[in-house]
């Protein structure tokens, strides 16, 4: 496999989930505000998760950049805030891919808490900016419970697939260079 493939297929992946993220939200906005909260797809951001376990920091910095900056002119309009956010979410995992290998479980629950952490941080900047007038009671009941339980979802039905298709991208490409690579990728 070409090292171009490892480069396009990480952006590809990414930009289907961005696109697919907000063709969700415009297409079952109805369907999607129910009566135990607002969810919100966040299929670039678990995507991004599952990316961290296994491509290299610098790639990742740089993809997350530049998603992030898409990500806020598309959806949010205030140029900074996912672009913050999603390069805060390598970082975070490439700090806790030293300590745990990548099982489908535990990457399901560092999912869960990275998507607290990432809706906490975008809501206390919009409230801190004034963007937001909502109280943190009514954030947590309205939008993170709904948002974390489509998510986790979502998480269970591509995750395997995804995780599967990233470690033969990985792999190959490791074969491809002869070297060898662990779990557990100390930073550079």
């Amino acid at each position: 496999m070409g090292n171009w493939k490892k480069v396009t297929i990480p952006i590809f992946l990414l930009f289907f989930t961005l696109l697919i993220d907000g063709g969700l939200t415009y297409l079952f906005r109805d369907q999607l505000s129910t009566s135990f909260g607002l969810m919100i797809p966040r299929l670039v951001v678990i995507t991004l998760i599952m990316l961290s376990f296994y491509l290299e920091p610098r790639q990742l910095y740089i993809l997350a950049f530049a998603f992030g900056f898409v990500y806020d002119s598309y959806y949010s309009g205030v140029l900074g805030i996912y672009i913050a956010a999603f390069i805060l979410i390598p970082y975070l995992i490439i700090q806790i891919r030293q300590i745990i290998n990548p099982y489908f479980y535990a990457i399901l629950l560092i999912n869960i808490v990275v998507l607290t952490l990432m809706e906490l941080f975008v809501f206390s900047v919009y409230r801190v900016i004034g963007l937001s007038d909502m109280t943190l009671q009514l954030f947590l009941v309205s939008r993170l419970n709904g948002t974390l339980i489509f998510n986790t979802v979502a998480f269970l039905v591509i995750g395997y697939p995804l995780k599967e298709w990233i470690k033969v991208l990985v792999s190959m490409e490791d074969k491809k260079t002869g070297s060898s690579r662990k779990n557990n990728v100390s930073i550079r």
